[in-house]
């Protein structure tokens, strides 16, 4: 991944190359987000830029030894923390390596979800607390090749306390050129302390025109700047389609008052594991919000692909101004319990029952 091969996000690549060029970066970096805006690859061809012992002026050479061995991402001065899911009674990322290399090689475009899916389907992902001591014993070596260590810390915030902690200290009193980049979409979940330790450069949603240069408009308009959603959608007609059947049946069993109906879709979903109900409810906030915004008869702010847009025409009866906003937090609140490993029937039932007191014509 050289810097020229990220979509769009001139303003933040010529900032980037500015920092090394002139010797202003600073020695921990945060690249934050939204999904699918390209931190990750811009992470990695950053630090392909920093070992590259010929850099050019806008990227790395490519010819180099660094640069050889960045293309198969086995450069020995570059090191990887990512979310992982639990193997062992002290699970760390290098049990974990070959997949996440295959997983770059093949695009580096994924999300957080595709990642967990490839290394344990319906598993919760984390950083735990092993990994801290892993990252110490890396980073106490002396480079082997380049003038400097880098580390890429994906997701930081889904980090387990102890870990974060340990980084913290890393930040505090960093080691001899050593430079860190946190790739992070919540930023806000992250110890305070840590994010006051790092400079935050902001990676935007990708401009239009940059995403309809790749993927034409029909699909630039639906993924709305988030290139791994436009990826789905070009790779998978209608992958949205389960979803979708899935809030197609709770809405029925919501606004018909179905109680049996509502604990058989809760019991189904339960039944996939907590990433997918996750997920679910993601995909609930999003369509419920698109569906409220047809009112307006705005087409150009509208995101619904053409399976969902049937359904919406009819369903928008149902949403007002009186009761979106109720909605949508329902859907985020059931999430958030979820991900506190709450009992996902219970969870899914008590969400539908709230909802049915709302969703009235």
């Amino acid at each position: 991944m050289f810097i020229r091969d990220i979509i769009g996000q001139q303003t933040v690549k010529e900032h980037i190359l500015r920092l090394i060029q002139e010797n202003r970066l600073p020695h921990a970096l945060m690249l934050w987000g939204n999904e699918g805006v390209g931190k990750l690859p811009l992470a990695i061809a950053m630090a392909r830029y920093l070992l590259c012992s010929d850099k050019q002026d806008n990227d790395a050479c490519g010819a180099c030894l660094s640069c050889k061995q960045m293309a198969k991402l086995i450069h020995p001065d570059l090191h990887f923390v990512f979310p992982i899911v639990k193997n062992s009674t002290e699970p760390k990322c290098d049990d974990f390596l070959e997949e996440w290399r295959e997983m770059l090689l093949e695009h580096a475009y994924f999300n957080y979800e595709q990642w967990i899916d490839k290394i344990g389907e319906g598993k919760q992902g984390q950083i735990y607390a092993a990994e801290s001591d892993e990252i110490i014993r890396k980073l106490s070596y002396k480079s082997f090749q380049g003038d400097c260590k880098v580390m890429i810390i994906w997701l930081p915030e889904k980090m387990n306390v102890v870990c974060a902690n340990k980084l913290l200290k890393l930040l505090e009193e960093p080691p001899e050129k050593t430079y860190f980049i946190l790739v992070s979409e919540q930023p806000e979940q992250l110890l305070p302390t840590i994010v006051s330790r790092t400079q935050m450069v902001h990676v935007p949603c990708i401009a239009f025109d940059d995403m309809e240069a790749v993927v034409g408009t029909e699909l630039a308009r639906v993924a709305n700047g988030n290139y791994v959603k436009a990826l789905t959608m070009q790779q998978q007609t209608g992958s949205s389609k389960p979803h979708f059947e899935l809030y197609r049946k709770l809405m029925l069993a919501v606004v018909m008052i179905q109680l049996p109906q509502l604990k058989a879709w809760a019991e189904q979903l339960h039944e996939s594991g907590r990433e997918e109900i996750k997920l679910f409810l993601q995909y609930a906030q999003h369509i419920t919000r698109e569906c409220f915004m047809m009112h307006f008869g705005l087409p150009a702010i509208n995101y619904l692909e053409p399976h969902e847009q049937a359904f919406a025409a009819k369903f928008i009866n149902y949403l007002n101004a009186n009761n979106i906003e109720f909605i949508t937090h329902t859907f985020a609140k059931a999430y958030e319990d979820i991900e506190q490993n709450g009992n996902g029937k219970i969870v899914l039932f008590d969400m539908g029952l709230q909802l049915m007191t709302k969703m009235k014509l």
